[in-house]
C-alpha cells in the first residue's frame, strides 16, 4: 500500500537518476514487483533498441495512435519516444517509414541499411520533409542522427547495378532540411570485412585476402560491389553549408572504405551549368542568366566543427593541413585505417621524422590559409567592376585625386590609401578603419592560430622488421620507436609554432607601422552574423530571401537556384572579405604558447596510434595473417595502448551506436 500511494513523479525523479543502460531493466522490475503502484511506464520507450524485425512490428502496434488509448491515458504513445536506434539488417522499410512518420519528439535516430531492407527511393521520401508523405515529422527536435551502410550483396541485381541507383538523394534531401538543433552526424559504411560480408542482411562471402581500411570492391564472383555515394563531390560541400547543419553541427563522422573525400571536405559548391548538365555546343558559352548558384555557397563548411572521424577514407599526410584550413574550430580528428604514412617504411625511417613533419604542417595550416585568402583579395579588389566602384566612392568623399596618385612614391606604401568599407562591396564584410587618410593600400591576413588538439592514426611498419616466428613486433623494438614518433611529433609542433610567430610578428610590427592594413579570419560567431546580414540584403534587393535556405540538387532546381539576373548578387557571392574582420588591436597579435594548459597551442595534440581495431572480433593470428604483407607492403600494428583522453575516448561518448 505504501508503494502504491506514492506519486508518480517520485518514481520518475528516480528513474531519472539511473544511467541509461539500467533504466529498461529497473522498469520492468518494478512493474513486476508493484504492479498497482504509479511507476512511470512511458520511459519504458524514450530509448528504444531495435535488434529484430519482429520487434519493430510489436512496437509499431504499441505506439501507434488510438483514440481509445489517448482518451484514457490523456497522453500520445508516439510523443514517449525520443531515441530509436534500428540496429537490424533486415527490417521491413515499409514498417519503418510509417514508424518513424509517427514520431514528433525524436532527438536520436540510427538506421542501418543493408541490401534486404533499404532501398535509395525509400530513405528520399522519409528525408524529403518539403514534400509530405510518409517524412519524418522531427526535424526540429533531432539532435543525433548515425545512418550505417552496408550494401554488400552475393550477386549483382538490375536495380543497384543497371539502374544506377545510388543514396544521393539523401543528401540532397538534408540540405533543404529547414533549420534545426542536429549537432551529431554520423555516415558510416561498414568495410568489406569478414564480419560484414557474413552477417545477417548480406551473404557475401569475402576474398580470403582483403586490405583493411582498403577492401577490395572486385569478389570472386566477378562483379563490383554496390557504391553508396556517387556524386560526394557535388553533394557534400553544399550539405556543410545547408541552414540544417551549417550552425549546429559539432560532430562528425564520415568512414567511406578507399574513399578519397578530401575534396568533399575541403572545396567550395561549384554553380551548375545551364539545363543543369546538358551539354553545350562546340564554340559556345554558357549565358551567365541561367548559371544556378548553390545556396551559401559563399559561407565556409560548418565553422563550428570540432570533432570529426575519418576512418578507413583515403586521407594522407598532406590531405590533413588542408582540411584543418576549412574547420577553424576542429580539437578532435580520427584517421584510423586511413593511408597515414602507410607507403613503405616511411613511418619509421630516419627516425620517424615524419611524424614531426605532419605536426609541423598542421601547426603551420594557418599560414597557407591566410596566404591563399591574400591572393583571392588582391585579385578580387583589382577587378574592374570592384576597383572603379572604390575610386567612384573615394572621390565622392574626396579623399583621393588622380594628381595625388600620379606624383607620389611607391603605390600602396606613400600615397594615402584606398577605403574599404563595409557600403563599398556587395557583401557582407565588416572592415572598417577610424583612419582614412592614413590607412595604407596594402592588405595582408593575419594567419589563425591552430585548434588541433587530438590526432589518432594507426601505426605501420615494414614486414621486416617483426620475425617471422612471432608475428608481433618485440617489445625491445617496439618502445623505442614509440618514443621516436613522439618526441619527433613533438619537435615538428614546436618549430611549426615557431614558423607560425615569426609571421605574425612580422605583420604586426608592420602594421604598427602602418604599412599594411591587417586582417584576421572571422569567428564562428561573426560569421553567424554575417551571413543573416548577407542574407537580409539578397531579400531587400529583390532575391527570394529563401533560395539561400533551399535545395541545390538538379533534380530541384527550381527551388534551389535563382537566375543571375544581378551581377552584384553573383560577385556577392565570390567575396573573399565577406568572413574577414580589420585588425584594429594590439592584443590580437597576441598568443599563449604555454604547455601547461590542454587547451594551449604550445602544448602538441595528442597524438594515438591505437587505432580503432576495426577486426578486434579476430584472433591475433586471424589479424596478422590478414594485415602481414599488405597495406602497401607495411603491417599495421594493433594492441597498443590508447593514450591518455585521447579522441578515441571521445568518440565512444558521442556516438551511440556501438561502431568502433
Amino acid at each position: 500500500m505504501l508503494f502504491s500511494s506514492l506519486p508518480a513523479e517520485i518514481y520518475a525523479a528516480l528513474i531519472e537518476q539511473l544511467d541509461e543502460p539500467d533504466v529498461r531493466t529497473t522498469l520492468f522490475a518494478l512493474t513486476r514487483a508493484i504492479p498497482r503502484s504509479p511507476v512511470p511506464r512511458y520511459q519504458l520507450f524514450r530509448r528504444v533498441n531495435i535488434t529484430k524485425a519482429d520487434q519493430l512490428i510489436a512496437l509499431y502496434q504499441r505506439i501507434r495512435p488510438r483514440k481509445q488509448d489517448i482518451e484514457h491515458q490523456g497522453e500520445d504513445p508516439c510523443k514517449w519516444v525520443q531515441g530509436l536506434y534500428l540496429e537490424t539488417w533486415t527490417a521491413d522499410a515499409e514498417i519503418v517509414l510509417n514508424l518513424l512518420t509517427l514520431l514528433p519528439n525524436l532527438e536520436a535516430l540510427t538506421i542501418w541499411i543493408g541490401p534486404k531492407n533499404f532501398t535509395p527511393e525509400h530513405l528520399e521520401e522519409l528525408f524529403s520533409v518539403d514534400r509530405g508523405g510518409r517524412s519524418l515529422r522531427c526535424v526540429e527536435n533531432l539532435l543525433y542522427l548515425s545512418l550505417r551502410f552496408r550494401p554488400y550483396v552475393q550477386k549483382a541485381t538490375y536495380h543497384q547495378f543497371l539502374s544506377g541507383s545510388y543514396f544521393d538523394s539523401i543528401l540532397e534531401a538534408l540540405s533543404r532540411w529547414p533549420p534545426g538543433r542536429l549537432s551529431t552526424l554520423s555516415i558510416v559504411q561498414d568495410p568489406l570485412s569478414m564480419e560484414s560480408g557474413t552477417s545477417e542482411g548480406s551473404e557475401v562471402s569475402p576474398p580470403p585476402t582483403f586490405s583493411l581500411g582498403l577492401p577490395q570492391r572486385t569478389l570472386a564472383s566477378g562483379f563490383a560491389q554496390p557504391i553508396v555515394f556517387f556524386q560526394l563531390e557535388s553533394t557534400f560541400p553544399g550539405l556543410l553549408r545547408a541552414p540544417y547543419l551549417h550552425v549546429p553541427l559539432q560532430y562528425l563522422r564520415l568512414r567511406f572504405p578507399s574513399r578519397n573525400i578530401t575534396r568533399s571536405l575541403t572545396q567550395a559548391p561549384v554553380p551548375y551549368l545551364p539545363s543543369y548538365g546538358a551539354s553545350i555546343p562546340a564554340g559556345s558559352k554558357p549565358s551567365k542568366r541561367y548559371v544556378r548558384h548553390v545556396a551559401n555557397a559563399h559561407l565556409p563548411p560548418t565553422p563550428y566543427l570540432k570533432f570529426l572521424d575519418l576512418s578507413t577514407c583515403l586521407i594522407s599526410e598532406r590531405s590533413l593541413p588542408q582540411i584543418l584550413i576549412q574547420y577553424p574550430s576542429l580539437t578532435h580528428i580520427i584517421l584510423d585505417d586511413c593511408n597515414i604514412l602507410r607507403n613503405g617504411d616511411i613511418a619509421v625511417r630516419d627516425d620517424s621524422r615524419e611524424w614531426g613533419s605532419i605536426a609541423m604542417s598542421c601547426a603551420i595550416a594557418g599560414i597557407g590559409k591566410a596566404k591563399e585568402k591574400e591572393k583571392l583579395v588582391n585579385a578580387w579588389l583589382n577587378m574592374p567592376g570592384v576597383r572603379q566602384k572604390r575610386e567612384q566612392k573615394l572621390d565622392d568623399r574626396g579623399q583621393y585625386t588622380q594628381n595625388k596618385t600620379r606624383t607620389r612614391g611607391r603605390k600602396g606604401i606613400a600615397n594615402a590609401s584606398l577605403s574599404i568599407h563595409k557600403k563599398d562591396i556587395t557583401s557582407g564584410s565588416s572592415i572598417t578603419e577610424p583612419h582614412v587618410h592614413d590607412a595604407p593600400e596594402r592588405i595582408r591576413i593575419l594567419p589563425p592560430l591552430p585548434t588541433l588538439r587530438h590526432v589518432t592514426a594507426n601505426l605501420y611498419v615494414p614486414p621486416s622488421m617483426i620475425p617471422s616466428e612471432t608475428c608481433a613486433l618485440p617489445p625491445d623494438v617496439l618502445d623505442p620507436l614509440l618514443v621516436n614518433i613522439h618526441r619527433e611529433w613533438e619537435r615538428g609542433w614546436a618549430e611549426g609554432l615557431a614558423q607560425l610567430i615569426k609571421v605574425r610578428e612580422r605583420l604586426h610590427t608592420s602594421w604598427r607601422n602602418n604599412l599594411v592594413r591587417v586582417m584576421r579570419f572571422a569567428t564562428p560567431e561573426e560569421i553567424s552574423t554575417l551571413s543573416n546580414d548577407f542574407e537580409k540584403r539578397l531579400g531587400s534587393s529583390g532575391t527570394e530571401g529563401s533560395s539561400l535556405s533551399r535545395s541545390h540538387s538538379p533534380t530541384n532546381s527550381e527551388t534551389g537556384f535563382y537566375e543571375a539576373g544581378d551581377e552584384n548578387e553573383i560577385k556577392a557571392l565570390e567575396d573573399p572579405l565577406a568572413t574577414l574582420i580589420e585588425v584594429t588591436d594590439r592584443q590580437e597579435f597576441d598568443l599563449d604558447i604555454g604547455d601547461n594548459s590542454s587547451t594551449s597551442i604550445g602544448k602538441a595534440p595528442v597524438l594515438c596510434l591505437a587505432g580503432s581495431s576495426l577486426t578486434s572480433s579476430m584472433s591475433y593470428e586471424q589479424n596478422a595473417s590478414l594485415l602481414y604483407g599488405v597495406n602497401m607492403g607495411t603491417v599495421c600494428i594493433q594492441g597498443l595502448d590508447h593514450a591518455s583522453s585521447c579522441a578515441h575516448v571521445a568518440g565512444r561518448k558521442l556516438w551511440l551506436d556501438g561502431i568502433p
